[in-house]
């Protein structure tokens, strides 16, 4: 094997290998759009034997309905 270059060679070859890619920047192509959604709300529809509550949404007010995770969430907040 050959012996290692100048630190001040390696130093020069190193900048000018930067200096080239700066010169020539990859450009990352665009995703396809079928792999970028906007989330939207699930709209489910409304069934009289829920019980349900107004939370604030983007557009105003949207009704959620009141599930276990709900009410766990609601008897912590009250024994707080």
């Amino acid at each position: 094997m050959g012996k290692p270059p100048p630190p001040k060679t390696a130093l020069a070859l190193r900048l000018s290998l930067l200096l080239e890619r700066l010169r020539h920047p990859r450009l990352h192509p665009k995703p396809p759009p079928a792999l970028v959604r906007a989330h939207l709300e699930a709209h489910t529809p409304l069934r009289l034997d829920l019980p349900y509550y107004a939370a604030q949404g983007e557009k105003g007010y949207t009704l959620v309905p009141w599930d276990p995770y709900m009410a766990e969430a609601e008897e912590t907040l009250a024994g707080l």
